[in-house]
């Protein structure tokens, strides 16, 4: 009787964490049937250029979520039973969303003027941007503030299967890698068209013009959240794009698959902490801090052995992971994938620590430092050290700066703790 009993009070938590668990089995999944289709048509080097417009597209994709996936979620999840609140929310951010994008098509496509001579790279990212017009419908931070996952595993799913289908069909022979970018994005196009209509027939949002005070509040909600995106991306997106100076085209493209490897792990192991966001965003109030932290505590002692896992498990089977997904031309990205391997327990703690916690207990700010200093850590790495260890570089800068992230983090917290106990204890 008490495991029902458990369940139905944390009913929306279950919900998110199933719905989320079959969304990132499906982005194991893809990654899986298309990754070493890919890799062995077009080989490392068109792959390294391929990585290059790929994290030129990500920045763009930053800036296009500002800090909306947080600081939209939480609105909703404090907020899903005000009908005409929620409406106004999600029509603001959608706007905003819509200005970031048009800004981000003229500064990128006159940034790849310098960055990429080559007309035909060129045309990728402007192929690449797709995504990023998708990616502004597409609304993640709605579903999750409603914590109906169920709609953001199916909008996911079905992008992702139309990239799935267009891969096979598409990339034929090497040269083919210049579609690549626009593959990727009419996934996220048809996703963002899927969001639009699920929006208005389940939720039943009207579509109306927003105020411009309302797109102001939505952009100062997000500031802070958005420096710290913006600060992970130092870290978490930078790797690529500095090596691209250091290393050529082939050796780019293995630690662009290394890093695509992980970052597919980090997925499985994700929808606990996606899933506890919005939940905890909305548990939190009327608790103390002190009572939220130890909240923290608890969860963390049940991820922390299961995160520590998933990287042992990359360890041990990197040899076989990278022949599977990679082919017998990345076989040195064996060693890339253990140096990354702690990624995968560090970054996941950041996450329930960073965004889970300081970002719910309204400390974004604190949060933002400490990924900046992560940030500066890991940028600073990479270029020192590029030049002698080449790709290792990058491998290790992943590493040290989540490691930096995550002591950071808990200092913070722990900070926080001796701060409300002072507190109480005077009172």
């Amino acid at each position: 009787m008490r495991l029902p009993a458990i369940v139905n009070r944390h009913k929306s938590v279950v919900e998110s964490f199933f719905s989320l668990s079959v969304l990132n089995g499906v982005v194991l999944l893809f990654p899986l049937l298309t990754l070493p289709y890919i890799l062995r048509v077009v080989g490392p080097a068109n792959y390294g250029v391929y990585g290059f417009i790929y994290i030129l597209v990500q920045y763009a994709l930053i800036f296009n979520n500002y800090g909306f996936d947080f600081s939209a979620t939480k609105q909703i999840s404090q907020h899903r039973d005000d009908a005409a609140l929620v409406n106004r929310i999600y029509n603001a951010v959608i706007a905003c969303r819509l200005l970031l994008f048009i800004a981000c098509l003229v500064v990128f496509m006159l940034l790849s003027i310098w960055l990429l001579p080559d007309s035909t790279q060129r045309w990728m990212l402007l192929g690449g941007m797709s995504l990023v017009l998708g990616n502004t419908f597409t609304a993640v931070w709605f579903f999750q503030g409603m914590e109906k996952m169920w709609y953001l595993t199916f909008v996911n799913v079905l992008g992702k299967s139309l990239f799935l289908i267009m891969v096979f069909i598409v990339i034929r022979k090497p040269d083919d890698y210049v579609y690549l970018p626009l593959l990727d994005g009419l996934g996220y196009v048809a996703g963002g068209i899927a969001s639009i209509l699920i929006a208005k027939k389940q939720f039943s949002v009207r579509f109306v013009r927003p105020s411009w005070a309302e797109i102001r509040a939505q952009f100062r909600a997000g500031a802070a959240v958005f420096g710290s995106t913006l600060g992970m991306t130092l870290y978490r997106k930078s790797n690529i794009f500095i090596l691209r100076f250091f290393v050529g085209d082939a050796a780019l493209g293995i630690y662009t698959a290394a890093e695509k490897i992980i970052t597919g792990f980090q997925g499985i192991i994700s929808p606990i902490s996606q899933a506890l966001f919005p939940h905890l965003g909305r548990s939190f109030v009327g608790h103390s801090c002190e009572e939220n932290i130890r909240t923290l505590g608890r969860v963390s002692k049940y991820l922390g052995p299961l995160l520590a896992l998933a990287a042992l498990f990359v360890v041990l089977f990197s040899d076989w992971l990278i022949r599977l997904l990679c082919g017998e031309g990345f076989s040195e990205a064996k060693h890339l994938l253990v140096i990354m391997s702690p990624v995968l327990f560090f970054g996941g703690m950041n996450y329930l620590l960073g965004i889970v916690g300081l970002v719910n207990l309204d400390r974004s700010k604190s949060f933002f430092v400490s990924v900046l200093l992560a940030g500066v850590v890991s940028v600073l790495w990479v270029i020192c050290t590029a030049p002698g260890l080449g790709v290792d570089a990058g491998a290790w800068a992943m590493t040290l700066s989540e490691i930096v992230l995550f002591f950071s983090c808990l200092g913070v917290l722990v900070g926080l703790w001796r701060k409300h106990r002072k507190d109480s204890n005077h009172d």
